[in-house]
């Protein structure tokens, strides 16, 4: 008896609460599911998001790689400027060139003028990509145009 009793509870119980024979399991008698009109709005709102989140990546790695071309840039203006300092500057004036092996996509300038206390002068040395925008360094320092003498000190 108990045997038989539990197999016609388990016929009575339907085995999903949308099963097409109790079309009352959610009060309206509708089947479960989003129509047509959710589902695109819930895709018109990921795929927003989802663009905007690209282009935060994009503008992120925009600026990765202007860091990197800006911080080269800095690298290669300190080599230039000490590369000036240990061969002395000789009335170079103003002067352009390319790092040929060094950094080939990049170009510097050296402008030198004579500052207003008589045994100095200002070097200014401009380093950027050639490829690129922006991204340009300006280095100045101040340097010795020679040999100081004891009579300038005093």
């Amino acid at each position: 008896m108990q045997k038989q009793m539990n197999k016609d509870a388990i016929r009575t119980i339907p085995l999903r609460s949308w099963d097409r024979q109790d079309p009352k399991a959610f009060g309206n008698g509708t089947l479960p599911g989003f129509t047509l009109l959710e589902v695109m709005v819930a895709m018109a709102i990921l795929a927003t998001a989802f663009a905007a989140v690209l282009r935060l990546h994009s503008d992120s790695m925009d600026m990765v790689i202007a860091s990197r071309v800006k911080t080269r840039a800095l690298e290669l203006a300190q080599y230039k400027m000490t590369d000036l300092e240990l061969a002395g500057l000789k009335n170079l004036g103003l002067q352009s060139g390319v790092f040929e092996d060094l950094a080939p996509d990049y170009e510097w300038e050296v402008s030198v003028e004579p500052a207003a206390v008589a045994p100095w002068s200002r070097v200014t040395v401009y380093v950027h990509n050639r490829q690129m925008k922006s991204g340009g360094v300006r280095l100045t320092s101040y340097m010795l145009s020679g040999p100081l003498k004891v009579e300038d000190i005093q």
